[in-house]
């Protein structure tokens, strides 16, 4: 028979072990008014991807510090976990900061698949940029995965392949596609032949493929030269896409090429072949990051976004990649519009609100979610800009219609 004290011990031994089966989501996040929030970040801050993550950090303090700002009494805390790159290694992280009552999550691209049976144990609102690509048809309330958002702006999902698809055949009908084999560029390469067959009839689509590994892709692009395609799409980030533009160099292939955001990296932009420097287009970017007229510089949130930003970094200049932070930046503030509105830091109550159908203000510009629609940003306010030309004062070169060929 069990005395008192024994049997408060097994209730609390049972709490723990449910916690470590399942996670907790509650904590003093989500026990507050909404005026306290906890944001988790889990992705690369070491090895071989940890540039993209550590400016997804760097976004996400400088969204905290944005609503701090701006919100007299408001508190955003950034906790991070890093996986070294290791997509299982997100499963632990996930579950330990679920335990400590994190309002929402912030995870980087190859972080994101693999954590979403968790999230669903958890319930805790979670967000990426391209990461949700692979399991876009599986996403959603009536789904499998219902806990994930991406304030991407044109980095998964139909609105970032038909820009892409819509420059290439500016050149012709036939267009060579390229892609390594990583799970997210593997799945927009997927998207883009069935948008091609579906939206560009005419188009004839010339596929090849390489290992993310891959240090030369000579042969692969040689193979593409010579199917006659006067124009690429070319799905890698990273070392791959340095791969990619090394090997472009070595062949003095110029095709008129359209690339993800990382080709604005300044790594992968200074090796973008002279006779491409006109006409390789990258993105789809947000508008709000791009030069309207000559000289031009963002105004509203994006200001802010690349003030706050550069003062994270300490440093004092904008490159397109760093519009990746404005990625996280924009889930701070979301969350902590959605806890204002409900008036809790409670993680279901805020993805509830996330979904309730109305919009939310963010340096990328207006997101509007849905119960099963969640990729918040629409097409119409993204368009293609040019890596070769530096961004300035944070506002990138957008491609125009007279470097079409």
């Amino acid at each position: 028979m069990f005395t008192p004290l024994i049997r408060l011990l097994a209730v609390g031994l049972a709490g723990a072990m449910a916690c470590t089966v399942a996670g907790c989501s509650g904590g003093p996040a989500a026990d507050s008014d909404g005026s306290v929030i906890t944001i988790g970040f889990v992705g690369s801050l070491t090895g071989p991807l940890a540039a993209s993550g550590k400016i997804s950090l760097d976004g996400l303090k400088a969204g905290a510090r944005y609503i701090e700002s701006h919100h007299p009494g408001s508190t955003v805390e950034i906790v991070q976990r890093d996986t070294k790159g290791e997509p299982t290694a997100a499963v632990a992280a996930t579950r330990s900061l679920a335990q400590e009552g994190v309002t929402a999550l912030y995870y980087t691209t190859e972080a994101f698949a693999p954590v979403q049976d968790v999230l669903n144990q958890v319930r805790i609102p979670a967000d990426t940029a391209g990461g949700i690509g692979p399991i876009l048809d599986e996403v959603g309330d009536s789904k499998r995965y219902k806990y994930a958002f991406s304030t991407g702006a044109g980095t998964s999902g139909e609105a970032s392949v038909v820009p892409l698809l819509e420059y290439a055949a500016g050149a012709g009908n036939r267009v060579a596609m390229l892609n390594d084999s990583s799970a997210f560029n593997t799945s927009q390469a997927e998207l883009t032949t069935s948008i091609a067959a579906d939206r560009f009839p005419q188009i004839e689509l010339v596929s090849e493929s390489f290992p993310a590994t891959a240090s030369d892709v000579t042969a692969q692009l040689n193979k593409l030269r010579d199917s006659g395609a006067p124009s690429a799409v070319v799905w890698a980030y990273g070392s791959s896409l340095v791969a990619v533009m090394s090997s472009l160099n070595r062949m003095g292939w110029n095709p008129q090429m359209s690339g993800v955001l990382g080709v604005g990296d300044p790594a992968t932009a200074e090796l973008i072949p002279p006779g491409m420097r006109e006409t390789l287009a990258a993105g789809p970017m947000a508008k709000t990051f791009l030069a309207q007229h000559p000289g031009g510089s963002p105004t509203g949130i994006a200001a802010e976004f690349v003030e706050l930003f550069l003062e994270v970094q300490g440093k004092s200049d904008f490159v397109a990649l760093d519009t990746v932070g404005a990625v996280s930046f924009d889930w701070v503030l979301l969350v902590h519009q959605a806890a204002q509105k409900v008036k809790s830091g409670n993680p279901e109550k805020i993805k509830d609100q996330l979904v309730a159908g109305e919009p939310f203000e963010g340096a990328n510009g207006t997101y509007t979610f849905g119960p099963d629609k969640r990729i918040g940003i629409e097409a119409d306010q993204l368009a293609m800009f040019l890596p070769a030309q530096p961004c300035s004062q944070g506002a990138c070169v957008p491609v125009r219609e007279k470097t079409v060929r």
